[in-house]
């Protein structure tokens, strides 16, 4: 009788944003907007992600439909942000480390990563965390590395492991598929002896954050050239990292990655072949678009005047303040303008813990006058003075089970105030930096967003899954911010001396 595989599973799961002014330290770890324990251990992180989307879940269903036993060590996810404090990486990972060495030994390992994780120490911490898991396992135990779209793939990523495996999707949808990849592969290598040959392919080049839709052109070009490769005979798996463009390292940028079945050649080949056709469009793959606020604002206050009778509102992305790449949360630049303009029927959530601590000292019902947002740094605008009503308090915490940007199910904003403001909008203050991913965050507080002209979603892809069922038209505001769609706002010092559209001479060359 075969003996059944014991396969490890572990992450540390974070999206560092290094331009960020908000440090990821061990408190950001006591709470994630994205889940109901930002840290799981052994069964915890099972039953966490059982029922959800998660790559988690991935793990999980293959693990009975291949017949492995799936262990569970540990699973860490914040909020996006600035970055990882020394203390994180030698907390955490040093758990991870120890459940490692002695809950073993594995006959194969799952790494749970987003891949673009930068701490004080090592700015590639997701290769670095690969580095010590191999240095524990030797180098005959197989590991895959499941990865967020937005990674910033590493030469030492690909190294460490025996396959990277990356979302194809954005807005992401596929965690669950590309997991059970990542298992079929790390089965077959440690039931046959077997490992599948390598090649990793950086193009100098940078994807903007106006292009990551890959249901979109240009960036589905890209996707749809990985599919044609993953079509090819011997070809065994293949990936596109987009990259994650505020992250100050030296692998900031697109990544093309292929696993052939014995060849380096042919793997190498082929990933040329992505990036060669992704070089050639590099133009169009980074390009900052988008009304201004104040154009934005003017824009949906006359659709909604033209529109009285239809449903359906316009949803405002707020590119600067993309609370899943990083940002604070509490930009004000969307709201001032709303408020300048006399938008009556506006939703929308700031992250704010003085103003709530304001309203939960005045009460349910009261009415208050406060300062909202524009608190956490000079980037994302000035606070701005509502008077309204407060309706509602509540914990935060909301789940949602339908389609999520990459699969989350339970959701925690902390303690959340709603105002509706004598001025037009109503707002929902609340405490963590949770991502407007689920329109279960407003029904949660009894607001439907169906019924406003006007919602502001601060993200640019991930509120898409939940918002363009009901909008009427999103579009995409340019707005300033730590998430800046202009690269040239930001001070780079540790990216590729030549990085389109850094460089806009930037070259491509290979033998």
């Amino acid at each position: 009788m075969t003996k059944k595989l014991r396969i490890a599973t572990l992450g540390i799961h974070h999206e560092t944003n290094t331009f960020a002014s908000n440090p990821t330290t061990m408190d950001s770890f006591k709470v994630s907007g994205m889940q109901t324990y930002a840290v799981q251990r052994g069964q915890q992180y099972y039953d966490m992600h059982e029922l959800s989307s998660t790559s988690m879940a991935g793990f999980i269903q293959a693990s009975n439909r291949l017949d492995f036993e799936l262990v569970p060590l540990i699973f860490a996810a914040t909020d996006p942000g600035g970055t990882i404090s020394k203390e994180v990486f030698d907390t955490l990972g040093g758990e991870a480390f120890e459940m490692l060495r002695d809950q073993g030994p594995f006959d194969g390992v799952l790494l749970n990563q987003m891949g673009a994780a930068v701490s004080e120490e090592y700015p590639d911490m997701d290769g670095e965390l690969a580095r010590r898991v191999r240095e524990i396992v030797g180098p005959n135990v197989p590991v895959a590395m499941t990865l967020d779209l937005h990674a910033n793939v590493s030469q030492q990523m690909a190294d460490e492991t025996d396959a990277l495996v990356i979302y194809k999707t954005n807005p992401h949808t596929d965690a669950v598929p590309r997991a059970h990849d990542a298992c079929d592969l790390v089965v077959r290598m440690a039931r046959e002896n077997w490992r599948p040959a390598v090649w990793l392919e950086q193009p100098p080049m940078v994807v903007g954050i106006f292009q990551h839709d890959t249901r979109d052109m240009p960036m589905k070009a890209v996707i749809d050239d990985l599919e044609t490769v993953l079509a090819q005979p011997g070809v065994v798996g293949g990936s596109i990292g987009e990259g994650y463009p505020w992250s100050d390292v030296h692998e900031n940028g697109l990544a093309c990655y292929v696993l052939h079945e014995d060849s380096v050649d042919e793997a190498k080949k082929a990933a040329r072949w992505i990036a060669d056709r992704a070089w050639a469009n590099r133009k169009e793959l980074y390009e900052p678009v988008g009304p201004t606020p104040s154009e934005a604002v003017e824009y949906a206050l006359k659709e909604a005047a033209a529109r009285p009778d239809e449903s359906g509102p316009i949803v405002l992305l707020d590119v600067g303040d993309n609370i899943g790449a990083g940002s604070s949360g509490d930009s004000t630049f969307l709201l001032a303008e709303g408020v300048k303009q006399g938008a009556a029927s506006w939703l929308q959530t700031v992250r704010d813990s003085e103003a709530i601590e304001a309203c939960l000292a005045a009460g349910i019902g009261a009415t208050v006058t406060i300062e909202v947002g524009g608190k956490t740094d000079s980037l994302h605008g000035s606070p701005v003075s509502l008077t309204g009503r407060i309706t509602r308090i509540s914990d935060g915490r909301f789940e949602d089970t339908g389609t999520v940007h990459a699969g989350w199910r339970f959701f925690d904003g902390g303690t959340t105030v709603v105002i509706e403001s004598q001025e037009g909008p109503t707002v929902a203050l609340v405490t963590t930096r949770v991502g407007n991913m689920s329109r279960e965050q407003f029904y949660s507080l009894g607001y439907r967003p169906d019924d406003f002209d006007i919602v502001v979603a601060k993200g640019v892809v991930s509120p898409r899954p939940a918002y363009q069922p009901i909008a009427h038209e999103m579009v995409t505001v340019n707005t300033p911010g730590a998430t800046s769609a202009d690269m040239s706002s930001f001070d780079y010092k540790r990216v590729r001396d030549s990085l389109y559209p850094l460089d806009l001479e930037a070259k491509y060359e290979h033998g």
